[in-house]
Order: C-alpha cells, then sequence, then structure tokens
C-alpha cells in the first residue's frame, strides 16, 4: 500500500484526478502537509471563539505524518540525532503504516463530523431565529388586532357620549326656564 500527496489549487474534481494520475504515472509519492499548515477547506463559522479556533486547530493537524521525527536542537549532537530517527523511521514505515492510516482516517472522520455539527447548529440557529421573527410577527399582528378593536370600542364610547350628551342637553331645561320656574 502506498499513500500519494497530491497538492491542487482547484476544487475540481477532474483537476484532482489528473494531478493523482500524473503523481502515480511519476512515482511522486509527494510530501505530506506541514502539521501547522491551513488546509483549504474552511470550517463552518460557530459563533462560539473557542469553537471556531479549536475546528480551525482541528483541520490543519488532523493527518498523521508517517514521516515525521521529533528535531532535535542539542549542539553537536543534533544532525547525528535527527539522521539516525529518519533512518529508523523509513526502515519501520512498513511496520506502523497501518496504524497512521488508521489513525488518520478516525482523525478525517472526526473532523467531519465536526464540521457537519457546527453546520447543523448554524442551520438550527437561523431556523431558531426564523421562528421568533414569524412567532414576534405573530404577535405583533395579535397587538394590532388588539389596538384596532379597542379603538372601535372607543369610538363607539365616544360616539355614545355623545350621543347621550345630546339627549341630556335635549330634555333638561334651559336656564331661562329655570328662572321662570323658580320665580313662579
Amino acid at each position: 500500500m502506498a499513500i500519494y500527496w497530491v497538492n491542487s489549487d482547484s476544487d475540481d474534481a477532474l483537476t484532482l484526478m489528473g494531478a493523482v494520475e500524473r503523481a502515480l504515472e511519476t512515482g511522486d509519492v509527494g510530501t505530506p502537509p506541514a502539521p501547522g499548515a491551513t488546509s483549504s477547506a474552511a470550517p463552518a463559522s460557530p459563533t462560539d471563539a473557542y469553537l471556531r479556533d479549536n475546528l480551525a486547530l482541528a483541520h490543519a493537524t488532523w493527518s498523521v505524518d508517517p514521516h515525521r521525527i521529533v528535531l532535535s536542537n542539542r549542539p553537536g549532537l543534533a544532525a547525528a540525532i535527527n539522521a539516525f530517527q529518519r533512518l529508523v523511521r523509513r526502515a519501520t514505515w512498513w511496520h506502523t503504516l497501518p496504524q497512521w492510516l488508521q489513525i488518520s482516517e478516525f482523525h478525517g472522520a472526526v473532523v467531519r463530523v465536526l464540521d457537519a455539527l457546527s453546520e447543523k447548529e448554524r442551520r438550527l440557529d437561523e431556523r431558531l431565529r426564523s421562528i421568533e421573527q414569524m412567532r414576534l410577527q405573530a404577535h405583533l399582528f395579535a397587538l394590532q388586532q388588539q389596538i384596532a378593536v379597542l379603538r372601535a370600542e372607543r369610538a363607539e364610547l365616544e360616539r355614545r357620549i355623545t350621543a347621550l350628551e345630546a339627549q341630556s342637553a335635549a330634555s333638561s331645561p334651559t336656564d331661562s326656564d329655570d328662572k321662570q320656574r323658580l320665580s313662579m
């Protein structure tokens, strides 16, 4: 089993398949991306900064590099230690490759699941906002209906008060009539 690392600037499947075909023809296995390198697939934009930062970290470091070694910084011995580590790594890659592949597949699956969950959270958040907006609009409509009913009742009461005042004014004696009655 061999792993071929192919880099492509395009998301087009045909371009990517052409790059894989060229790598297979030339035997160029490529180099895995650096652990700190960012992937081309941008994570969903969750609102929580902690989650966003950790999703970016997961995207950048999910792949296990079977050729990576721990570089030594010891003066004088660093080159020999690093060369020995590379030699041991190349001599035993066939033994540890299945574990590395399993780990990489698992990490890739976890990152894809996190992306899917993050996207689902975003869609649910949008749906919740739209439901709240519809609920607010329905509540606003109900309040407007209540206001219209109250205004109609107020107008009816004002009309009745005006009618009663007019009726009262018509049936009540005038001031001059009162004076005449009192003088008699």
